[in-house]
C-alpha cells in the first residue's frame, strides 16, 4: 500500500509537472506568436518607410529636372528663375529652390563658341507618406549667343539647295538634320551638330543625291593657315553599301565585308555613330588639338533652350509688353492707319519723324497665295532716321501693327534706304519685315532684323509686282544676323528648307545675292503663313553667296539686344 501511495503521488508530481511545461509552452507560443505579429508590423511599418523613401527620393529627383528645364527656359526668355517655389508630380507637391552661386564667367570652348557661363544650385523636397525626401544638383548654365551660329534651327534643319552651297560657320539642330539635293552642300566648319540624327534624305526618308562634304576638325576654321581637310558623308547612291539612306544616322549596325566579325579589314564600315568620330576628327597630322566636327544626339549632343515666340509679340499674355517691345530705343505701332511714335521714356515723336515712318504697301504674292491683294506696311526710312537725332541710342527699334493679320490679311514692316546705319542696329516686329535693297554696306556694323519672316528685296526693287509679273532682281548684299519664321515640312507640304529661309520675291536666276550674317529660326510664323511655291510670279533663286559674319565670334561684336540660348551641364547631385 506505501508503495502504491509513494507511485500515486509520483504519478501526480509528474502531471503538475507536464501541465506547468504545457503553460509554459502555451504562454512561449503565445510570446512568439505575439513576437511574429509585432515583428511582422515592424517589417510592414519598414516597408512602408522604404517605398515611401524611394518615392519621395524619385519624386525629387524628377522634379530637379523639371526646375531645370523651367530655369532653362527663363533663362533663354529673360526672366528671373531665383527664389523659391512648388511643382507637382503625380499628385504631389515638391517645394523647391534655385540659387545663382559663384560668378559668371565669358569662356571659350573648343569649336570657339564665347559663352557666359554661371553655377546655379537646384534643391527639391517632398514628403510622401511621412518621409522626407530631398535631391540637390549644382549644373553649370551656359548662355549662348544665337548669332554665333552660322545656322541656328529648334526644329528640323532641312537643306536641299538647287546651286551649289558652302556655309562657313556653325550649324545646329535641336532635333533632326536632313541634307542633300541636286548639287554639293559644303559645311566649312569644326561644328556640325544635332540633338537627333543627321541623314541624307527628306524628311519621309526618301534619300537624296547630290554631295555633302564637311570639314574634319581644326581648332579655328577661320583661320586661313588652318588645314582644310574634307570628308564625304555618302549618299545611298554613292555609299556602295546597302543602307536606308546612306552614310549617316539611320547606319546604326555598319558593314562587316568579310563577315569576320570585326569593321578593322578593307570594305569594312563602321557604324555611324563611331565612323563620324573617325571621318571628322582632326586633320591628318593636325597638332593644335583634337575634336569632332559631326556630332549627333549619339554623341552626347543636348539641347539648347531658345526664346518663345512671345519675345517679339507686342504684348504677353498677361498684358505686359513683350521682351523687345518693353526694351526698345525707337517704337513704331500702327493702330489701323494711325502711326504713333515714341522713345524708351515714352515720348511723342510721331510728328518729327513723319518723314522718316510711312504706311504704304508691296505685292507679296506668297502672303496673297498668287492673288493681287497687297500688303500693308509701316516703311521704316532708315537713312532719313540716321539724320534725324532720334536713332535709338539704345540700338533697338520695335514695330508693329496692332492688327496684325494672317496670311492674305498679313501686315508687315519695310525698312529701305538701309546702306548705312547710323549705329549698331536690331530691328524687332511681330510683324513679317521686309527688307529693301543694300543693307549696312558702308561702315558695317553689329545689326539684325528679328520678325514673323525675314523677306529680302533686291535694289531693283520698285513697289510695282503685280500677280502674273515677276520683275527682275539686281545683285544686292546684306549684312545682317536674321530671327525668322516658318514652318515645318509635311509630307505634302515643303517649307523650302535653309536656302529659302529668308523669302524672296523677284526674279533672281543667275543673280548674287550676298549675305553675311546668321540664319535664326526658332519659331514658327504666325502671320507670314503662305506655303513656299518655288516659280510662277513667286520668284526664282538666287546665286546664294552667304556665309557667316565671324565679327559675332566676340560677345563685344554682337548686335543690340542679341538673343541667347540657354544649355545646363550637370556638375554633381546629390
Amino acid at each position: 500500500m506505501r508503495v502504491g501511495r509513494q507511485f500515486s503521488k509520483a504519478r501526480t508530481g509528474r502531471e503538475g509537472i507536464a501541465l506547468a511545461y504545457a503553460v509554459f509552452g502555451t504562454f512561449v507560443v503565445a510570446s512568439m506568436v505575439s513576437v511574429m505579429f509585432t515583428m511582422a508590423g515592424v517589417s510592414d511599418r519598414q516597408a512602408d518607410i522604404k517605398r515611401g523613401r524611394s518615392k519621395a527620393r524619385l519624386l525629387a529627383e524628377g522634379a530637379l529636372s523639371a526646375v531645370e528645364k523651367d530655369l532653362q527656359t527663363a533663362l533663354a526668355n529673360w526672366d528671373s528663375p531665383l527664389g523659391e517655389g512648388t511643382k507637382t508630380l503625380a499628385g504631389i507637391d515638391v517645394d523647391y529652390r534655385v540659387d545663382a552661386i559663384g560668378a559668371e564667367a565669358t569662356m571659350t570652348d573648343a569649336s570657339g563658341i564665347q559663352r557666359i557661363v554661371q553655377p546655379y544650385e537646384l534643391v527639391t523636397r517632398t514628403r510622401v507618406e511621412g518621409v522626407v525626401g530631398t535631391a540637390h544638383k549644382m549644373i553649370n548654365v551656359e548662355w549662348t549667343p544665337l548669332f554665333q551660329f552660322a545656322v541656328f534651327y529648334d526644329s528640323d534643319l532641312e537643306i536641299h539647295a538647287g546651286p551649289d552651297m558652302t556655309l562657313s560657320g556653325r550649324v545646329h539642330s535641336n532635333r533632326d538634320m536632313f541634307l542633300g539635293g541636286g548639287s554639293t552642300i559644303t559645311m566649312d566648319t569644326n561644328y556640325v551638330r544635332a540633338v537627333g540624327g543627321i541623314y541624307r534624305s527628306k524628311k519621309d526618308g526618301t534619300p537624296v543625291g547630290g554631295s555633302v562634304d564637311i570639314r574634319r576638325w581644326v581648332e579655328n576654321p577661320f583661320d586661313l593657315s588652318e588645314p582644310s581637310e574634307f570628308n564625304r558623308m555618302f549618299s545611298q547612291s554613292q555609299f556602295g553599301v546597302d543602307s536606308v539612306s546612306g552614310y549617316d544616322s539611320a547606319f546604326r549596325d555598319g558593314y562587316d565585308a568579310d563577315g569576320d566579325g570585326d569593321f578593322n579589314d578593307p570594305g569594312d564600315w563602321l557604324p555611324f555613330e563611331f565612323g563620324a568620330a573617325e571621318l571628322w576628327s582632326q586633320a591628318d597630322g593636325y597638332t593644335n588639338g583634337t575634336g569632332q566636327t559631326l556630332q549627333t544626339g549619339q554623341h552626347g549632343v543636348q539641347e539648347a533652350v531658345t526664346p518663345n515666340v512671345g519675345s517679339i509679340a507686342m504684348y504677353n499674355d498677361d498684358g505686359s509688353k513683350g521682351y523687345f517691345h518693353e526694351n526698345a530705343g525707337l517704337t513704331i505701332i500702327v493702330d489701323g492707319t494711325t502711326i504713333t511714335v515714341t522713345d524708351a521714356s515714352g515720348n511723342d515723336l510721331t510728328g518729327v519723324l513723319g518723314s522718316a515712318i510711312t504706311l504704304t504697301d508691296i505685292a507679296d504674292t506668297r502672303q496673297s497665295d498668287g492673288g493681287s491683294t497687297r500688303t500693308r506696311v509701316i516703311e521704316i526710312n532708315i537713312g532719313a532716321l540716321n539724320g534725324s537725332s532720334y536713332f535709338p541710342p539704345n540700338g533697338l527699334i520695335y514695330a508693329a501693327h496692332t492688327d496684325m493679320g494672317e496670311g492674305t490679311e498679313a501686315h508687315g514692316v519695310v525698312l529701305t534706304n538701309g546702306s548705312e546705319l547710323g549705329g549698331d542696329l536690331t530691328v524687332a516686329s511681330e510683324s513679317p519685315v521686309y527688307v529693301h535693297g543694300d543693307y549696312n554696306v558702308v561702315d558695317k556694323k553689329a545689326a539684325s532684323v528679328i520678325g514673323d519672316a525675314v523677306n529680302l528685296l533686291s535694289n531693283n526693287w520698285d513697289g510695282t509686282k503685280v500677280a502674273g509679273n515677276l520683275p527682275g532682281a539686281t545683285e544686292t548684299t546684306f549684312n545682317f544676323a536674321m530671327i525668322t519664321g516658318s514652318y515645318g515640312s509635311e509630307e505634302d507640304r515643303y517649307n523650302g528648307g535653309l536656302e529659302n529661309l529668308p523669302r524672296f520675291h523677284e526674279n533672281w536666276s543667275g543673280v548674287p545675292c550676298n549675305i553675311s550674317g546668321s540664319f535664326v529660326n526658332i519659331y514658327d510664323s504666325e502671320h507670314a503663313t503662305g506655303d513656299w511655291q518655288y516659280g510662277g510670279d513667286r520668284y526664282t533663286a538666287p546665286q546664294r553667296n552667304w556665309e557667316y559674319d565671324p565679327s559675332f565670334n566676340s560677345v563685344d561684336g554682337l548686335p543690340p539686344f542679341s538673343p541667347m540660348a540657354v544649355s545646363a551641364k550637370s556638375v554633381v547631385t546629390w
